[in-house]
């Protein structure tokens, strides 16, 4: 493989003008002589170090991003928004899948600030515990985290209260008063938020809170599946249900359709993400639609005006829309009992 040495040669120049003229310094460099040196690049077939360039250059191009569940399709639209911006920009992305896990996510951080990373999207999972945040500290000029995560970070936002509001609304618009709820890991301050906008939406209404209809996953269709066959079983059942996820959501259609009950006749599901799966499955997910691609367009956005020193808004907020499908609209309106 030809080196900077054989093109600097080819060319008749020095290293340095070949440098010049690859990095695009602002160092003058006369036409001539860079068309020469950039034929000899193309003669050689010359491939610069990305490393190499990027320690002179004090950049690596490259950007870690940091999921907790790559399975989710929920994280799948952020990455892709991540990564147009990112290609649009010039930059390479690490991504790193923790599974949940602290040790994970501390080992992730450790691996991308080795990989002299010039930045970090956090997206999801929990990281507010003195341990994740002594490890994301070493990186704190050049992180960016979507959620909220009760860090200071600049940080892209969803408004989960004003999500979960208008979802259970929907539900006691259409005369439900039996509204459970199905909550992920009891930490995470989505969960936490979600949580917040049922008990907003029932207050709002003249509804208590009843802990009896409350229950706890861990945002898998299984955990989903489990919660909902437990309150669907019991006497006195809800009419309806919110899964504070499309993932535990899709597994309470399931137990309702494993008891023989109908959707949404015999109870109404309602989700939130609005994941890919919700309009195509049968009955079609009501649910609270996240603009999960604009999430990681703009978190992108943010974490290269912060390496590049710009000026610019530490938190963006992201409004959700619920979209009303089959597995509650088919409910006729009036008091349900």
């Amino acid at each position: 493989m030809a080196n900077i040495q054989d093109v600097a040669a080819r060319a008749k120049v020095s290293i340095a003008t070949v440098s010049r003229v690859l990095n695009e310094s602002d160092h003058k460099v006369r036409p001539q002589t860079r068309a020469r040196v950039l034929a000899a690049v193309r003669k050689l077939n010359y491939r610069p170090n990305a490393l190499a360039r990027g320690l002179l250059m004090k950049r690596t191009m490259t950007i870690g991003v940091i999921i907790p569940d790559i399975s989710n399709p929920y994280y799948a639209e952020i990455v892709r928004g991540i990564q147009d911006v990112a290609d649009e920009k010039g930059y390479n992305i690490l991504l790193q899948n923790t599974d949940r896990k602290q040790a994970r996510i501390i080992k992730s951080i450790h691996l991308l600030r080795e990989k002299i990373v010039d930045g970090v999207i956090f997206s999801g999972g929990i990281i507010h515990k003195f341990a994740t945040l002594a490890a994301l500290n070493e990186l704190r000029e050049r992180v960016v985290v979507i959620g909220r995560h009760e860090v200071n970070f600049p940080a892209a936002l969803v408004d989960n209260i004003g999500g979960a509001t208008e979802a259970i609304q929907h539900l006691i618009d259409l005369g439900h008063r039996k509204i459970a709820f199905i909550g992920g890991p009891k930490n995470s301050t989505t969960m936490v938020d979600r949580l917040k906008g049922y008990e907003s939406a029932l207050a709002q209404n003249g509804h208590p809170l009843k802990n009896n209809l409350l229950k706890w996953g861990d945002l898998t269709p299984e955990s989903g599946y489990t919660a909902a066959t437990a309150l669907l079983r019991r006497k006195g059942r809800p009419t309806a249900i919110f899964a504070a996820n499309d993932m535990m959501a899709f597994g309470s259609l399931h137990a309702a359709r494993m008891l023989g009950l109908m959707v949404p006749e015999d109870v109404a599901v309602v989700g939130f993400d609005d994941v890919p799966l919700c309009g195509f499955i049968q009955p079609a997910l009501t649910t609270v639609a996240i603009p999960r691609y604009g999430l990681g367009v703009g978190a992108m956005q943010m974490l290269i005006d912060l390496i590049s020193g710009s000026t610019f808004d530490r938190i963006r907020w992201f409004k959700t829309r619920l979209m009303a499908r089959e597995s509650t609209l088919q409910q006729t309106k009036g008091q349900v009992n």
